[in-house]
């Protein structure tokens, strides 16, 4: 399977479409009841992200669809909403997780456009795979199925609008330090007509 940027982004493109739709709309609802109660949204930042995340979440429900609702099963794909376990530490996109038969997407909110700390064993063990640069074998066919590519896609807002959007795959840490694949800003190129 093919990880650089560009099969990815094609790859998934309806996908993080969706995503930045989902999200673009937490944000306006999020901007509107703040502005309805005459609130500051730095005042609770914590709140922001929440109703954020539970208007992207809701505008997501459909690619939660099972195999029996699609009408091609290759294209099956889960959403997964995680109860706030040992691994949610607090960030407000945390608990969810977009997958298809070819990755696995988690959506974290992130003002500079770094990843969550490998602070869990769950995280070190989402981080934890090869850079998609080195050389792949070929698999035979019947022979084991490819393991789903993990990815992070990271937002921010202000002023009531996205102002990231960057997929990353990572590829391992040292430490608590994440080590990058590679990170790409999507704003530019889900503007762009598919190829």
């Amino acid at each position: 399977m093919d990880s650089s940027p560009a099969a990815v982004t094609a790859r998934l493109r309806p996908l993080l479409l969706a995503v930045h739709e989902a999200l673009s709309a937490g944000v306006a609802v999020s901007a509107a009841i703040h502005a309805q109660h005459g609130w500051h949204p730095t005042a609770d930042r914590h709140l922001d992200h929440q109703l954020v995340r539970r208007e992207a979440m809701e505008r997501l429900r459909p690619w939660g669809a099972g195999p029996d609702e699609l009408s091609d099963p290759l294209q099956a794909r889960r959403l997964e909403f995680l109860d706030a376990g040992a691994e949610n530490l607090g960030l407000p996109m945390s608990g969810l997780i977009l997958r298809t038969p070819t990755d696995v997407l988690r959506v974290w909110r992130s003002d500079d456009g770094e990843l969550p700390a490998a602070a869990t064993d769950g995280l070190r063990a989402f981080y934890r795979q090869d850079p998609g640069r080195q050389l792949q074998l070929a698999l035979e066919p019947g022979g084991p199925r490819a393991v789903p590519g993990h990815l992070a896609l990271l937002w921010a807002d202000s002023g009531g609008v996205l102002t990231r959007f960057d997929l990353v795959r990572p590829c391992g840490h040292v430490g608590r330090r994440v080590q990058v694949d590679w990170h790409v800003d999507l704003r530019e190129r889900l503007g762009r007509p598919a190829a």
